[in-house]
């Protein structure tokens, strides 16, 4: 299932496509939900704007034991290669 408005830019949604396939092939990772959120991914960064993305991650209850493990994983992986300079990932106490 895709929304995207008619009004959205086909450059800027070709070029976040682009990304999300060449972290999946670079990465050997599957990425079964991608939501472009914000301004910033669109292309007009708002005053109030945060974040240039949002990361979400989630284990089944059944393998709950690695959750702190995958948090740290991919808390590194964000900061050392991705290209994006506000992450907003999954924060913890």
């Amino acid at each position: 299932m895709r929304a995207i408005p008619d009004s959205m830019d086909a450059a800027i949604v070709a070029a976040i496509d682009d990304r999300l396939a060449k972290v999946a092939i670079d990465d050997g990772v599957r990425i079964v939900w991608a939501i472009e959120s914000g301004s910033r991914a669109w292309g007009f960064p708002s005053p109030d704007s945060d974040y240039d993305a949002r990361v979400l991650s989630w284990v089944r209850a059944s393998h709950a034991q690695l959750d702190t493990q995958l948090w740290r994983a991919v808390t590194e992986w964000l900061a050392s290669d991705w290209p994006f300079g506000s992450v907003e990932y999954a924060p913890r106490a």
